[in-house]
C-alpha cells in the first residue's frame, strides 16, 4: 500500500502544459515533468497551493500541493536564464518567471516574451519612472542578440509595475481626450518614454473626436492630443490646473 504522502497525480492537461498534485510542491512537479518529458530548464511552474510553515505549537494538515507547469521554448528558457545570471551577479535577491501566454507553445510565435521578477524591495530594480528597468531590460535584449539574426523582443516587469503603469496612462488619455474634447483644443503632454505613447495612442486609436501623435526628439518626445471638431462643452474636470494647449508640468 502508497503512503497518502507520497502519493502524486497528474490532474489535468492542457495546451501547453499540466496541474499536478502531490504531497510537496517538489512531487507535484516531479510527476509534471514526467508527464511533460521535460526538465526543470525547460518550463516554468505556478504553484496553485502554496507549502505552509508551521508557527510554534502549531501542526500544519497533510493537505495535497498542487501546481501547474507549463513548457516554455528555448528563447523564453535562455532569456529566463540570462536574467537569472545578471540579477544573482547584482545580488538582488528575486525570482524570476516567464509569464504564461509568452513564451510558450500556445503563444504567438513572434509576440514578446515577458519575464516577471518577483521580491522583497525591488524599487531600486525599477529606479526612477522605470529607467533602471528599461536599461536592464535594454542589456538583456542586446546579449540575446545575433548579429543577422531576428530574435522576439523579450520584456521585463518588476511586481507588475509594467502593468500598472500602462493601466495609470490608458487612464490619463481617456481624461485627457475628454478634455481636448470639452475646450476644443489641443493637449501637449510632458515628454514619456515610447511604451507609455504607443499606450495612449493606442487608447484612443478608435476615437473619432481626437487625434493623436507624436513630436520632438528623444528623449523630450511628447504626444500631442488634437479635436476633430468644435468644443462639445460641458464641465471641467477636476484634475485640469493647466494652461490651455499645455500641460500642467507634472510628471505623467
Amino acid at each position: 500500500m502508497v503512503s497518502e504522502s507520497r502519493v502524486t497525480e497528474v490532474e489535468a492537461e492542457t495546451e501547453d502544459g499540466v496541474e499536478a498534485r502531490g504531497a510537496t510542491i517538489e512531487e507535484a512537479v516531479s510527476s509534471a515533468l514526467s508527464q511533460l518529458g521535460a526538465n526543470r530548464e525547460q518550463v516554468e511552474v505556478q504553484v496553485l497551493s502554496p507549502e505552509s510553515r508551521a508557527l510554534p505549537g502549531e501542526r500544519l494538515s497533510t493537505g495535497e500541493r498542487r501546481v501547474r507547469v507549463y513548457r516554455i521554448d528555448e528563447h523564453a528558457a535562455n532569456a529566463r536564464a540570462l536574467l537569472e545570471e545578471l540579477l544573482t551577479r547584482m545580488e538582488v535577491p528575486c525570482r524570476v518567471s516567464v509569464r504564461r501566454g509568452t513564451g510558450t507553445a500556445g503563444a504567438s510565435s513572434g509576440g514578446p516574451v515577458i519575464l516577471d521578477i518577483a521580491g522583497d524591495d525591488l524599487g531600486l530594480l525599477i529606479g526612477w519612472r522605470g529607467e533602471t528597468l528599461r536599461s536592464l531590460q535594454t542589456a538583456v535584449n542586446l546579449m540575446l542578440g545575433e548579429e543577422g539574426v531576428e530574435t522576439r523582443r523579450v520584456i521585463l516587469d518588476v511586481e507588475r509595475y509594467r502593468a500598472r503603469r500602462e493601466d495609470q496612462v490608458r487612464e490619463l488619455a481617456l481624461r485627457l481626450a475628454l478634455r481636448v474634447k470639452r475646450t476644443g483644443e489641443q493637449y501637449t503632454l510632458d515628454p514619456m518614454h515610447a511604451y507609455e505613447r504607443r499606450v495612449i495612442h493606442m487608447t484612443l486609436a478608435d476615437d473619432p473626436d481626437v487625434t493623436t501623435e507624436s513630436s520632438g526628439r528623444e528623449p523630450a518626445r511628447r504626444v500631442v492630443i488634437n479635436p476633430t471638431g468644435p468644443a462639445q462643452g460641458g464641465p471641467p474636470e477636476r484634475f485640469e490646473g493647466a494652461r490651455q494647449g499645455r500641460s500642467s508640468g507634472r510628471s505623467y
